[in-house]
């Protein structure tokens, strides 16, 4: 095996893990070390493969490595070099399905393909505390935005339809959170 395969890593340098988790973290700092080897492993079977792919479940049954470790070496080679409507990654998802799963092509194989052939990379993740720490700096911000208030006295109905305005703007933001959970 080539020792010039060079891996994708494409979380934070690592093949991925649990922020604020020390444990995760050491296991990234493991699984990047072997990240070459197995996603030059994962790669040359979908070579391979030639226009069928291969299918994670395909990759672990003729390797016998778990499927978290093909899924991330897939995942980490999905996203390297992929740019939405510009590039693709080093490997790419074919839109057919083979046993309920999506197979996987190389990109040169890919860039032969009519773009209907084949799927963009799922998008990634958010943590619940950075979508939450995002709500509140954007809800700060419709706060600052707005005409500074003056002191709130009974009738003054020009600043009861500026928060009503903040209020309106406020649910709509935690309606359209709560939907994407959905």
């Amino acid at each position: 095996m080539s020792d010039d395969f060079q891996p994708s890593l494409e979380y934070v340098g690592t093949t991925g893990f649990v922020a604020d988790s020390d444990t995760s973290r050491d296991h990234a700092d493991f699984e990047t070390q072997r990240a070459g080897k197995i996603q030059k492993v994962v790669h040359d079977l979908i070579a391979t493969s030639h226009a069928k792919g291969a299918t994670s479940a395909e990759i672990e049954e003729w390797t016998g490595l778990k499927h978290q470790t093909v899924s991330s070496a897939i995942r980490n080679m999905e996203l390297d070099g992929y740019v939405e409507g510009e590039s693709t990654g080093r490997v790419v998802k074919l839109a057919t399905r083979r046993n309920g799963s999506h197979p996987y092509i190389t990109s040169s194989l890919a860039a032969l393909l009519t773009p209907s052939a084949t799927l963009p990379p799922n998008r990634r993740r958010e943590s619940y505390a950075k979508r939450y720490n995002a709500l509140l700096a954007h809800l700060q911000e419709i706060v600052d935005a707005e005409a500074p208030m003056r002191s709130l006295d009974v009738g003054d109905i020009a600043n009861a339809d500026v928060l009503a305005m903040r209020w309106h703007r406020v649910v709509g933001l935690i309606e359209g959170l709560v939907s994407e959970e959905q």
